[in-house]
């Protein structure tokens, strides 16, 4: 019996001898005559979220809005995502002036506008140095932007989401130029005057059809600009009626019949070289009708010498200039 023991006793030490000078076997060819032991690591990613590479807007230009009119604004982003461009759920934008709005902010045609819904281009081809590969798509995002948007620095924020519900976000920014328009009628009718009288009061309304505060520019010409007359007739001895006798008033009417002392009195002298006046009207503010509209009230006066039908011209111009 203490034979066997011993037996077993001298298999188990040699078992675990066997282990031992194994691992240590092990250990020396790892690490042989060296301190320290580099080995490599490894591991396999899922689910990662989306990014969103680059942002252009209105290819890099800055942009120019159209008078009484929309102008169609793309926000262009190459997104990626590296589990496969088709792992893509949704692409969405906001377009909006930083200066007095936010990302989030409702929507108002002067400073904020949302596309929930960009288009995706999983097949673009190359934008802006970026290739297409399986990871890479193109993500456009148009903005129909009115006419009286804020003239400023406008940020583009692109939002990117994938299956699983991960997001990945980028910004562009591009200016909005000045738009400096107005709308007008087609002409001033002062209708049937009676020689050396004064016509009835015309109103006649300005829009502003741009994005900034505007005074108004105003010279008057019968033919050819700069040719000193109001109107051209085309009878009389004289038939041309002198610039100055067609007067303006840009802040009160004055109804009725007035003589020509009161009309002299009571509004300014249209002159043949352009003239700043102070208007001060401003930009639109309501998206459901244009509300930025002021009237200017005119009058001409007859002298003799001028008979039949009389024609003319008066320009008004849309300026930021200071006026008097």
């Amino acid at each position: 019996m203490m034979k066997i023991k011993q037996v077993l006793l001298l298999i188990l030490v040699a078992i675990i001898l066997a282990m031992f000078l194994s691992d240590v076997s092990r250990l020396v060819v790892a690490g042989v005559d060296s301190p320290n032991v580099t080995v490599g690591t490894k591991m396999s990613i899922r689910n990662v979220e989306p990014e969103v590479l680059n942002v252009s807007i209105n290819d890099g230009n800055p942009i120019t809005l159209i008078p009484n009119s929309t102008k169609k604004v793309s926000c262009i982003a190459i997104v990626a995502d590296y589990d496969g461009d088709v792992d893509i759920s949704s692409v969405n934008a906001t377009f909006y002036d930083p200066q007095v709005s936010f990302d989030k902010d409702t929507d108002d045609n002067n400073y904020h506008y949302t596309n929930s819904s960009c288009s995706v281009n999983l097949s673009y081809g190359t934008y802006n140095g970026y290739a297409d590969d399986s990871y890479r798509a193109l993500a456009n995002c148009t903005f129909d932007v009115w006419y009286y948007a804020d003239a400023a620095q406008w940020t583009c924020n692109v939002s990117v989401f994938d299956l699983s519900g991960g997001s990945g976000r980028g910004v562009g920014n591009e200016n909005i130029s000045q738009l400096l328009a107005l709308g007008l009628p087609d002409s001033i009718d002062y209708g049937v005057v009676n020689a050396t009288s004064v016509s009835e009061e015309n109103q006649t309304n300005v829009t502003n059809y741009g994005n900034v505060i505007i005074n108004l520019s105003l010279e008057g010409y019968a033919v050819t600009q700069g040719d000193g007359y109001a109107m051209n007739c085309t009878y009389g001895s004289v038939q041309n009626i002198s610039v100055q006798y067609e007067k303006y008033n840009l802040t009160n009417s004055n109804p009725g019949t007035l003589n020509l002392t009161q009309f002299e009195a009571n509004y300014t002298n249209l002159t043949s070289s352009a003239v700043v006046k102070f208007f001060n009207l401003t930009v639109r503010q309501n998206d459901t009708q244009n509300e930025i509209s002021k009237p200017t009230y005119w009058r001409i006066y007859l002298p003799k010498g001028v008979a039949g039908n009389c024609t003319g011209h008066i320009v008004f111009g849309a300026t930021t200039a200071s006026g008097s």
